[in-house]
């Protein structure tokens, strides 16, 4: 069967080497890293490489920030919390460093990291500038801050991904997650996903659990007004990187190549003791013979994302924004990560033989 996208041809299975066949990677998270590190990160210790990145990351956000200070301070201090308390500070630093840790334990490159940040600190900025007022300035400055204090560290101190990387020799499948015409056509698709949530959530109860829950709400004339097509205008870098970091590593990875079967080499027999936790989720679903790489990586980054967004967007919205409550946070929280799981299940189906 072919895929859903125009001309999307994915190499089969007799085309691929023994070599190839027989790469059986334990982890599907963790696809093949390019050996073109720099030579700052192969001169240092691995041990050393994560205490690093998270100093250079924690210091460069310091930096930054003071440095624009004086461009998004005062229109971002009229909505925040007094950080003075201990549990303030502790609940930020220690989502900082767990996000960190997610992403150097599945082996994300910077670019990884960088379109999960964006897609991750969105949903935040979007409450400030469609709710409370900030001006755009004063809100694309600090995400431009959040993605790139993360994205220096780790460009520095690890190697690219296959997915990512721009070799002279590709593979079928990297062609095709790095063609132009795909990435335009599976962005527009994230981006309307995204787009469509949204849009649902502001024609039904998002608007009500917003004057409800946050105390600062200024204006919802602009949430009211908000036609379809300007949020997927809006959404469209949100649609990129939802496609680099979840579509792109599923299919153009040699190390997870893509095709959607189970594997190229025979299986061995299930065996309860042994089986991972995908071989027995698989097994419980009736899939006998298991998930496909390219399930398991789509399944993996997808969940990662949801969860993330969703810790991401509760931290930011209920400790950082006075007037904000519980109930309220974690409402919309629900509706970015309900975005992010239809995102993953929409690029399933465009990547379905």
């Amino acid at each position: 069967m072919a895929s859903h996208v125009p001309f999307l041809a994915l190499r089969p299975d007799e085309q691929f080497s023994t070599q190839v066949a027989e790469n059986d990677t334990s982890d599907t998270n963790r696809v093949s890293i390019s050996t073109m590190a720099n030579n700052l990160a192969q001169r240092l210790p691995s041990s050393l490489r994560f205490p690093i990145a998270v100093l250079v990351a924690l210091s460069l956000s310091s930096l930054l920030y003071s440095l624009a200070s004086g461009l998004t301070g005062h229109e971002l201090a009229a909505v925040s919390r007094n950080l003075t308390s201990e549990w303030h500070i502790g609940a930020m630093l220690a989502w900082k460093l767990a996000e960190l840790y997610i992403a150097w334990y599945a082996c994300y490159d910077y670019v990884d990291l960088a379109y999960l940040t964006l897609l991750n600190q969105v949903p935040h900025y979007f409450l400030l500038n469609t709710f409370f007022g900030i001006d755009l300035v004063a809100v694309l400055i600090p995400l431009a801050i959040d993605v790139t204090s993360v994205a220096i560290p780790f460009a520095l101190l690890r190697g690219v991904n296959a997915g990512h990387a721009d070799s002279t020799v590709k593979t079928p499948n990297q062609l095709i997650a790095q063609d132009l015409p795909v990435r335009l056509l599976t962005a527009t698709f994230g981006a309307s996903v995204y787009a469509l949530v949204m849009y649902l959530g502001f024609q039904t109860r998002l608007t009500l659990w917003m004057v409800t829950y946050f105390d600062g709400i200024r204006d919802l004339q602009r949430a009211h007004d908000t036609e379809v097509w300007a949020l997927l205008a809006l959404f469209a870098p949100l649609g990129f990187a939802a496609t680099q970091f979840i579509f792109v590593p599923a299919i153009g990875s040699p190390g997870n190549p893509g095709l959607d079967i189970v594997s190229p080499v025979p299986q061995r027999r299930f065996d309860p003791k042994t089986a991972t936790l995908s071989e027995t989720i698989a097994r419980n679903l009736g899939r006998q013979e298991g998930f496909s790489r390219r399930t398991e990586i789509l399944a993996k980054r997808t969940l990662t994302l949801a969860a993330c967004c969703f810790v991401n967007t509760f931290v930011r919205s209920y400790v950082t924004i006075e007037g904000t409550e519980l109930i309220g946070a974690l409402l919309y929280s629900g509706v970015w990560s309900t975005a992010a799981l239809a995102s993953g299940l929409a690029f399933g189906y465009v990547s379905w033989e």
